[in-house]
């Protein structure tokens, strides 16, 4: 079958894609995150199949105690045991038999998961807004909301929007959004809120829900960001059977990848996380520590620091945000620090003398 045909069963059962969610870095891994990029209309199935999977995974088996064990082994054995004179190949189809009915349960259960509790793909026409490489791409939804595309970004939605269409979109890459409000009266409940009121943004396995603000979302390599700057964002994922669900207040980062897939939430500055649209880094009076940061999260840099006491320094200026070259020179003249970098591993050594 070819993929652009899979449901979320055919997803949840391939092999690949379960190794995908095992390891986003693996070969299979960076297979499914290509090719999503170029078929984001999947990208609502493929993050459903990808929340059950690893809920699979993540699922402990239930405990029996120790005192109860031989009683249970002994049940067992009594349940299973077949007469003698029975052909082997009764007791083959018999386990074959049980093995369907526990597969058709599986499935069974992942299509009621799946209704229940996920939002629907988005049907009939579709647009699809895409960015190339260090290409920038600002766009105005029918409902008045502006979204700016960093690089190698797509952004898909309905391709028609009326009073009572569902404002919902579906990213892969990173965005920046600027959504506008309609709610005629307060709201308690963003996520109950009425699907035409609130804005539904459907990122890497993340439903960020909004009424009207201001946030980063950046979903690449496995990993997904969401910074607030203004407002309110609930942001919740499907866990197992359960959704996990976090209230985020302006300055918050939350975030979820396939190593740790739990919400993460830790307190930035916004203003470095949105640095990219302006094509500029400014910082002021920043804690080097939160330069540090800024580094793992947007560039995928793994970080390192010889001496502990730079985290303390402070760093000002203003540097282009298109490359971390520029920035780590800077960073390396401004605290008389040597930096190697190699791949995706950064050092932070001292000066030569």
């Amino acid at each position: 079958m070819e993929f652009t045909q899979y449901s979320v069963d055919d997803f949840a059962f391939d092999e690949s894609f379960q190794a995908y969610v095992a390891a986003a870095d693996s070969e299979p891994g960076r297979f499914w995150q290509a090719w999503l990029r170029e078929h984001p209309e999947k990208q609502s199935e493929a993050d459903q199949a990808y929340a059950f999977v690893q809920g699979m995974r993540l699922a402990q088996p239930y405990a029996v105690s120790p005192e109860l064990v031989p009683q249970e082994l002994l049940r067992l054995r009594q349940a299973i045991r077949v007469p003698a004179s029975r052909p082997r190949l009764r007791t083959q189809r018999l386990a074959w038999r049980f093995a369907g009915v526990l597969l058709l349960l599986l499935v069974a259960g992942l299509g009621w998961w799946r209704m229940t509790t996920q939002p629907a793909a988005p049907t009939g026409q579709l647009a699809r807004y895409t960015t190339g490489a260090r290409q920038h791409r600002t766009l105005t939804l029918p409902d008045g909301s502006v979204v700016t595309l960093n690089g190698n970004s797509t952004l898909t939605t309905a391709a028609t929007w009326t009073a009572t269409t569902p404002r919902e979109v579906w990213l892969s890459g990173e965005g920046y959004f600027q959504v506008t409000h309609l709610a005629t009266k307060p709201v308690a409940d963003i996520g109950a809120a009425p699907a035409n009121v609130k804005f539904v943004v459907h990122a890497g396995g993340l439903r960020v829900a909004v009424l009207g603000t201001q946030f980063d979302v950046n979903t690449r390599a496995g990993t997904t960001k969401v910074v607030l700057t203004s407002g309110k964002v609930q942001v919740d994922r499907q866990a197992a059977l359960a959704r996990e669900k976090v209230l985020m207040q302006p300055g918050d980062l939350v975030e979820t990848s396939a190593a740790r897939p739990r919400l993460a939430r830790r307190r930035v500055q916004p203003g470095l996380y949105s640095g990219w649209m302006q094509g500029r880094l400014r910082f002021q009076q920043t804690p080097m520590r939160d330069v540090m940061q800024l580094l793992r999260d947007s560039y995928g840099l793994q970080v390192e620091v010889a001496d502990s006491a730079m985290l303390q320094k402070t760093v000002y200026g203003e540097v282009p945000a298109t490359t971390p070259d520029v920035l780590l020179a800077a960073l390396a003249k401004t605290l008389n620090v040597q930096v190697v970098h190699h791949g995706n591993a950064v050092r932070f050594l001292p000066a030569r003398r």
